[in-house]
C-alpha cells in the first residue's frame, strides 16, 4: 500500500507539471519557419502563370499557437497576384506580411513579424513582333 505521504508527493507533483504547462503555453514565442508559396493569378504579361517562391517568415504568438504551427504547419502556402502591393512601375511588387496571417492554409492566426525576400521582382514577356 502506498504511503500517504508519497500520494501527496505525487498529487502535488501532477499540479505543479500542469501549472508549468499552462505557463509555457501562455508566453509569447518567436519562431522562423521556411514556408514554400506560389504567387497564382498571375496576369499574361507576365512571364509565367504562377510564380514559385522560397520565403523566410519570422511569427510571433502565444505558446499554444506555436505548437499548433508546429505540428500542422502547410507545405506550400498560395498568394493571390491581385494582393501584392506594386512598389514601381509593374517590376517590383512587394509581399505584405497580412497575406501571410490572412491566408487560409494557415492552421492559426499569428502574427507576421518578417518576411525575407519582401520583394520580388517580375518582368514582362518579350512580344516579338512579325
Amino acid at each position: 500500500m502506498i504511503k500517504k505521504e508519497i500520494l501527496i508527493f505525487i498529487i502535488c507533483l501532477f499540479i505543479a507539471f500542469a501549472w508549468w504547462v499552462v505557463h509555457q503555453l501562455h508566453q509569447t514565442y518567436i519562431r522562423e519557419y521556411h514556408l514554400n508559396s506560389f504567387i497564382v493569378q498571375v496576369p499574361e504579361v507576365y512571364e509565367q502563370d504562377s510564380i514559385p517562391l522560397s520565403l523566410k517568415v519570422r511569427v510571433k504568438g502565444s505558446g499554444l499557437k506555436i505548437v499548433l504551427l508546429e505540428n500542422y504547419f502547410p507545405e506550400k502556402i498560395f498568394i493571390p497576384f491581385k494582393k501584392l502591393k506594386k512598389l514601381n512601375k509593374k517590376k517590383l511588387f512587394a509581399i505584405p506580411p497580412e497575406i501571410i496571417e490572412g491566408n487560409e492554409s494557415m492552421p492559426v492566426k499569428v502574427k507576421v513579424l518578417n518576411i525575407e525576400p519582401d520583394t520580388i521582382r517580375m518582368e514582362f514577356k518579350n512580344k516579338s513582333k512579325k
